[in-house]
């Protein structure tokens, strides 16, 4: 079931100590004495050891770092100056050195609280539960007063996976101190995580009869009721809770989960509408659990009806809240009613226009709908508001450039590329390749070419950008078996994708290969469950070349049907049987 939000103190946060190692290196008053020193020595020492104290207090670092070093050179043999170096070998990646100092000045001086509550912290984050559980143990006999030890302790048994010494701690805690929310919860974690639901109950009893009138403990018991199999029991608790506390909406949440158990739709959907609509539950509690609802009536693909007029209630309730708008927004784009999806986004990117979420999700379904005056339009908006997002430079490049809006797709791609992360080749090799693609199509081929090789440098598998590049030179017909060695790399990389199949059978049509072209142009249109016209047009190319005249104009014919761009040439092949080059 998990452990879920009660409104309680997460964790023991308020009961464990947490030690910074360099915020407790001070061992507060002068080294001890235990080297056999000269006395020169000694008074060099303490020299050494009270001035890097006092540069550390006033941030000389390294002067401090410097002193200490040579005090301890001085004395081998003193823990306090070890243990303040620790610290600073840890700074430097040092960990081995920092371990053996912390331990030399805990073992050195065993009933020194500081020293050993240091080290095991030390030992408890480098993973040594052992010695963590050594150490804490020595300090709980020290301090048996102290329920912070034991909490930490209860952690390094814990993390170790010994869970009934971590619940012994915890009991040890109780005893102590008394029935406390965190102790109950981190028992309950325990219990839940060894699969002891008798344990849970037990602890989840106690707790209720030790708080009767606290409905955040009867919905806690009932839940955990509901996950013991106690159904009647769960229900029941429910009830006598919202008795107490009627308005308290987690608790129609809870009443929720026991309908759904039982199977009982109706029950189920008027508690989470109670939850929904109770204004004791904040905004992004209700959302999450509006999105659990709703993932669990798509998966079902029923009553969807309902979320809408649930969504109504939450934007009357919640007009301004931009994640409802945008939680609506995401839902009725996955019902892909698109216009109503484009008005919840361009609510809530009004409501928070620095967010860049909604922007892109607004963008991405006007380019998805091939609405690009729409996508130039709220992009350029959105970069006033969001400068440093580099897809909706994306975006609106590419709905520039398919409004033949050249120059301000390439503009829109030299700024993004400058907010592109220096180390991130990949996107930087994809910013070019678009840049190809753009001057390929204003017509400068040599440019194109140079954007390619930019983008190649930055990812040399930069599938797209090979594909491209090896069919505009296949089509020109230059260095062809550059073009066959980046195609190749394509259908290797996708062995089922008919357009990197198309670009690899025309190299081989274009190196006057027609055998090995028709191989790989058949296995093209046999990948694919609506050929292009292109696919077409080129199959029909090659069966010409092969001799196969009236095959390839039943091709060409398909071709011509299916819409193609060159509509008039097709007609010239079909009318003289015969393969014209463009």
């Amino acid at each position: 079931m998990g452990i879920r939000k009660y409104g309680f103190t997460r964790g023991l946060t308020c009961l464990i100590f947490v030690f910074i190692l360099c915020g407790c290196a001070s061992t507060k008053g002068i080294a001890d004495k235990s080297g056999e020193l000269s006395s020169e020595d000694r008074r060099k020492f303490d020299y050494f050891y009270l001035e890097a104290e006092r540069l550390k207090a006033i941030g000389e670092n390294d002067a401090a770092f410097d002193l200490m070093s040579r005090a301890a050179d001085l004395d081998t043999t003193s823990a306090a100056a070890r243990f303040f170096l620790a610290p600073y070998y840890l700074r430097m990646g040092f960990y081995e050195q920092a371990r053996k100092d912390l331990r030399y000045a805990a073992e050195k001086y065993p009933d020194n609280y500081w020293y050993n509550v240091v080290y095991a912290n030390f030992s408890q984050q480098s993973n040594r539960h052992d010695e963590a559980i050594r150490i804490w143990t020595r300090l709980l006999e020290q301090n048996p007063d102290k329920p912070e030890i034991n909490s930490a302790l209860a952690e390094a048994y814990t993390a170790k996976g010994d869970m009934k010494q971590a619940i012994a701690c915890y009991d040890r805690m109780e005893s102590s101190m008394g029935m406390m929310e965190p102790i109950t919860i981190e028992k309950l974690k325990l219990y839940e995580y060894m699969g002891d639901k008798e344990a849970m109950v037990a602890v989840a009893e106690k707790l209720q009869r030790t708080f009767p009138r606290n409905t955040d403990y009867m919905r806690l018991l009932g839940d955990i009721y509901l996950e013991a199999g106690n159904d009647s029991a769960a229900l029941s608790i429910y009830n006598k809770a919202l008795d107490l506390e009627p308005e308290n909406g987690y608790i129609y949440l809870s009443r929720a989960g026991y309908y759904e158990k039982r199977g009982d739709t109706i029950a189920y959907n008027n508690e989470i509408r109670n939850a929904l609509m109770n204004r004791r539950i904040d905004v992004d509690t209700k959302l999450s659990i509006f999105s659990t609802y709703i993932v669990g009536l798509m998966k079902k693909k029923q009553e969807l009806n309902r979320v809408d007029s649930l969504f109504t209630e939450m934007l009357e309730q919640y007009p301004q809240e931009e994640p409802v708008h945008r939680l609506f927004g995401m839902y009725l784009s996955s019902r892909k009613d698109f216009s109503r999806a484009e008005e919840q986004y361009a609510i809530a990117a009004d409501l928070a226009p620095t967010n860049p979420e909604n922007w892109l999700q607004l963008i991405g379904l006007y380019l998805y709908q091939e609405k690009y005056a729409e996508v130039i339009r709220v992009g350029k908006r959105a970069i006033q508001y969001v400068p440093d997002q580099k897809d909706i430079y994306m975006y609106v490049a590419v709905a520039s450039a398919q409004t033949k809006s050249y120059d301000e797709a390439l503009s829109m791609l030299e700024t993004g590329l400058n907010y592109v992360e220096e180390n991130d080749a990949g996107t930087k090799s994809f910013f070019y390749g678009q840049m190809g693609d753009v001057y390929h199509s204003a017509g400068d081929k040599e440019k194109s070419y140079e954007m390619y090789e930019k983008a190649l440098s930055y990812n040399a598998s930069n599938i797209p950008v090979l594909n491209n590049y090896s069919y505009f030179l296949a089509m020109e017909g230059q260095d062809l078996d550059k073009a066959e060695r980046m195609s190749a790399q394509t259908v290797k990389a996708e062995p089922d994708n008919a357009t990197y199949l198309d670009t690899y059978a025309w190299i081989f049509f274009k190196q006057g290969n027609y055998s090995l072209a028709r191989i790989y142009l058949q296995n093209a249109l046999d990948k694919t469950k609506e050929p292009s016209a292109e696919l077409f047009e080129h199959y029909g190319d090659i069966l010409f070349m092969l001799g196969e005249v009236d095959e390839a104009v039943t091709y060409w014919q398909k071709a011509l049907e299916a819409g193609s761009e060159s509509a008039e040439l097709l007609q010239k092949k079909i009318k003289n049987k015969k393969y014209i080059e463009k």
